[in-house]
């Protein structure tokens, strides 16, 4: 079994965003806590990458290719009607787009009067979902893929190392990084468990 660099199964449309850009758990989990898609905009360190036979994906458009995913039924968006009642399944309908509204992205439609239409917000995708419909570059495998047998236990200094090293890489791109976050990548690296003894 391997451990996953984003702690949760649901991404939120930041975070999916920000997936169909990167491909990068990292970015993905930096994402984590933002509620628009205008905060995307103001991160740093955001390249888009994709697939060799495909061009890169733009923050820009990186909404309608989600919208247009979900319309083809290759994913599910889940939320809540007008924000209010329990998450469900969204079903798919065009003439739909994000949209920043009251500091979240909502789906609805493409209207001047937003909120005078049925709404959705509280928006979430399945974090495999989305892996599979932007799949990782071939070249750019995840380094959680190895299986943990297989990885031989680092000792305390390669582990400090590496987490110095990111600290410096984080730093040094204006990045914020907290001990879990880089304990989170060393685990990730070495290919370790939070249960291994």
């Amino acid at each position: 079994m391997t451990e996953d660099v984003s702690p949760s199964p649901w991404w939120s449309i930041p975070q999916v965003l920000m997936w169909i850009v990167t491909r990068s758990e990292s970015k993905v989990l930096r994402a984590g806590s933002l509620q628009t898609a205008a905060s995307l905009l103001r991160m740093t360190g955001i390249r888009p990458l994709s697939l060799p036979e495909e061009p890169p994906v733009t923050l820009a458009a990186a909404p309608d290719e989600l919208v247009q995913a979900w319309q083809a039924r290759r994913l599910a968006l889940y939320g809540r009607a007008r924000g209010k009642g329990p998450s469900r399944s969204i079903p798919g309908r065009g003439g739909l787009c994000l949209r920043d509204y009251r500091g979240e992205v909502c789906l609805g439609d493409r209207t001047l009067y937003f909120d005078a239409r049925p709404f959705w917000s509280s928006l979430s995708v399945r974090a495999d979902d989305c892996r599979r419909c932007w799949p990782t570059p071939v070249g750019q495998t995840a380094r959680t893929s190895r299986p943990l047998a297989a990885a031989r236990r680092p000792s305390d200094g390669e582990v400090l190392a590496l987490i110095e090293e990111k600290r410096k890489a984080f730093r040094a791109e204006r990045k914020r990084a907290g001990r879990d976050v880089l304990l989170r990548v060393a685990m990730n690296h070495f290919g370790l468990s939070r249960s291994a003894p």
